[in-house]
């Protein structure tokens, strides 16, 4: 059915893919304490299989340019998304540590192709609509994130992670749903480089991957391993471990609702310095929190300081490649693999010799490196022209950067 013929616009649409892509993050977080004990596999080897998948995601993202130019963002996910129910269904579902690796990986894979695919077809709408709407999408995937996260903690302790995977499964098929329904296939990509596309060099598209990679490993490592911290801290309280990432989902998603018109208001870059802050902030009292309530007011403020940053990287990236948005996100995926791949092993590293409190705490270094180079990104794009963004108070004078 062709969108203008149904009451569901193609944002809708959207908003219900990227609520279903929550779902399966806040399942991965609040399930994360029952997997562990049922694929008997400890910190340090958790951290091994998240790290081995976060390298096949990045793979998969940096490849999206390439994809782009043999499939639509509608073909991608009809076959993705199905794809990405049965793999986190078996993930969920491991009964040992072979058979949780086996499924971890591949479920990075998809993880990273559907994220890539989901996000330009997101961007590709803000770009029609003319008007910042990203971060509303991205607000979506934090109520999925809010909701399961303490569901499935709940869910997976009481009855068993194979429920927990069923759920999934039946959000993830009224996403795919809407995407035949509602989305429509655009033309392919013309495969034009990212970096330089948008006048400013690729200098900014290499201090923003970096930044991003930092980011996104802080916001992996809060929710996949705040259940883990709490079960640790309170383990009578095992079926609402889920609470540290239900409040940063919660608060996540607070801050997303109007998150587009702050981008409108102070724009992309000072908003991400403000809400680096926040967050680094929010890192450094779980570094030294040992109560349960504390770590969860905690996640809370790493909730709000995290965000609109990924939002507003995503929207920058694409605006570099205006005739191949999933090249722009996928350049800027790419460079964000280092610390993307890395984090994860460290981090279950350092959370099996030294506690997860010691792990979380260094984390808040990281991102004061990624304040730095936002910081750094700023003074160049104002250099380049007022603004890097084509939202905000001076869009007018970006320099074509829509």
């Amino acid at each position: 059915m062709n969108a203008s013929s149904s009451s569901v616009t193609p944002r809708a649409a959207m908003m219900i893919v990227f609520g279903a892509f929550g779902v399966a993050v806040g399942a991965l977080a609040g399930s994360m304490p029952a997997l562990m004990r049922g694929a008997q596999v400890g910190s340090e080897m958790f951290g091994l299989g998240l790290t081995v998948s976060t390298l096949a995601t990045v793979t998969a993202m940096s490849l999206g340019g390439v994809m782009a130019r043999f499939t639509s963002n509608h073909r991608a996910l009809l076959w993705a998304l199905p794809v990405f129910a049965v793999l986190l269904f078996a993930y969920l579902t491991a009964q040992s540590p072979p058979w949780f690796f086996l499924a971890i990986i591949p479920m990075g894979l998809i993880f990273g192709i559907t994220d890539i695919f989901m996000n330009t077809e997101g961007a590709a709408i803000e770009h029609d609509l003319g008007r910042p709407v990203f971060t509303a999408f991205h607000a979506c995937v934090s109520a999925g994130v809010a909701v399961m996260a303490i569901l499935s903690s709940f869910v997976s302790t009481l009855i068993g992670t194979w429920a927990t995977g069923l759920i999934c499964a039946l959000c993830f098929a009224i996403a795919w749903g809407m995407v035949f329904r509602h989305i429509s296939p655009r033309q392919l990509a013309v495969g034009r480089r990212a970096g330089g596309t948008a006048g400013g060099g690729k200098r900014p598209l290499i201090l923003l991957g970096i930044a991003a990679g930092i980011i996104i490993a802080g916001e992996t490592a809060a929710l996949l391993w705040s259940a883990k911290l709490l079960d640790e801290q309170a383990p009578s309280l095992a079926a609402i471990a889920g609470l540290g990432a239900a409040f940063y989902g919660l608060c996540n998603m607070a801050l997303r609702l109007p998150g587009d018109a702050l981008r409108s208001r102070f724009g992309d870059l000072p908003l991400m310095l403000g809400s680096l802050s926040i967050a680094i902030m929010g890192f450094a009292a779980l570094g030294f929190s040992t109560s349960f309530g504390l770590s969860v007011l905690a996640f809370a403020a790493v909730g709000l300081g995290t965000a609109v940053l990924i939002p507003c990287v995503f929207a920058v990236a694409a605006s570099f490649a205006p005739d191949n948005r999933a090249g722009g996100l996928g350049f800027v995926s790419l460079l964000s693999g280092v610390p993307r791949i890395l984090a994860p092993w460290g981090f279950g590293w350092i959370a099996g010799g030294f506690g997860t409190n010691a792990a979380f705490g260094l984390l808040a270094i990281g991102l004061g490196a990624a304040l730095v180079l936002v910081a750094m990104l700023r003074g160049l794009s104002a250099a380049q022209a007022p603004r890097i963004s084509g939202f905000g108070p001076r869009a007018k004078n970006a320099g074509g950067l829509t």
